[in-house]
């Protein structure tokens, strides 16, 4: 496995003829999809073995069940797959960690099953040419942290572009509003945010929001948000009892 790193990228290629293969174009892509990655879910930092924070970034939480993730002291994350709307974990990691979940509960049981709305850290993101890899750690969980890799895979033979990516994984991971959009950090925190004018008065008719609308047709329902945050592509407005996130304009999220 060779390993380049340009403009701060975890870009990982093959040797020999796969390399090759990887134009220039194509790197291109992966560097603008590794980009807007970064932006969107700052990684934390890690120790160099992995076991345990240095500095705090973006909190993530979990916006899909069934996230497998094993203890820090297995040397090897477990892998974890999005594809089709699910996680999933597969061959003989997805067959040896259903074995050991099926394991009593306690120290014998390396692994542990995170659900929608439970809370981690991303601490490298990573493009491959057939994938987008996120490396998660939890916090400590009765003294104990736990590890996963969480992979979106490409259609096979091309790059996606850097929306299509973005989408897939915002459809599996947010940024905890909570945490002012990353932990110690995070997106928020470094973000320009502006003023704008207060939202239009509500009317009696009944306003509705749905993922996928544009920008323009939540603001022709709710107004103009009385504060906007901008983060590349993505971007969160603020309206009277409601925040907002747009991904290149569409609604991707509503809290």
């Amino acid at each position: 496995m060779v390993w380049l790193m340009g403009f701060g990228l975890a870009l990982g290629l093959v040797s020999g003829e796969g390399m090759a293969q990887t134009s220039a174009e194509t790197r291109q892509q992966l560097e603008a999809i590794y980009q807007e990655l970064v932006s969107m879910y700052p990684p934390a930092k890690a120790t160099a073995d992995g076991t345990d924070l240095v500095t705090a970034g973006a909190v993530l939480v979990l916006q899909k069940d069934n996230l497998v993730m094993n203890k820090v002291d297995q040397p090897y994350p477990i892998p974890n797959v999005y594809k089709n709307g699910a996680i999933a974990q597969s061959g003989l990691f997805g067959a040896l960690s259903k074995l050991t979940l099926n394991a009593p509960a306690g120290g014998s049981n390396p692994n542990r099953t995170f659900v929608t709305g439970e809370k981690f850290w991303v601490t490298k993101i990573t493009l491959y040419p057939d994938r987008a890899e996120l490396v998660c750690l939890s916090d400590p969980i009765q003294d104990q942290r736990y590890h996963a890799l969480l992979r979106f895979p490409f259609p096979k033979g091309s790059t996606p572009a850097a929306d299509d990516v973005l989408a897939s994984v915002a459809e599996v991971v947010k940024v905890d509003a909570g945490d002012g959009g990353g932990g110690g950090g995070g997106p928020d925190q470094s973000a320009t945010s502006r003023g704008a004018p207060a939202a239009a008065p509500a009317t009696a008719e009944t306003k509705t929001i749905a993922v996928g609308q544009s920008r323009d047709q939540v603001i022709s329902n709710f107004g103009v948000p009385s504060k906007i945050v901008q983060l590349g592509k993505k971007e969160i407005d603020y309206f009277p009892g409601m925040k907002v996130t747009f991904v290149s304009n569409k609604v991707t999220d509503v809290e």
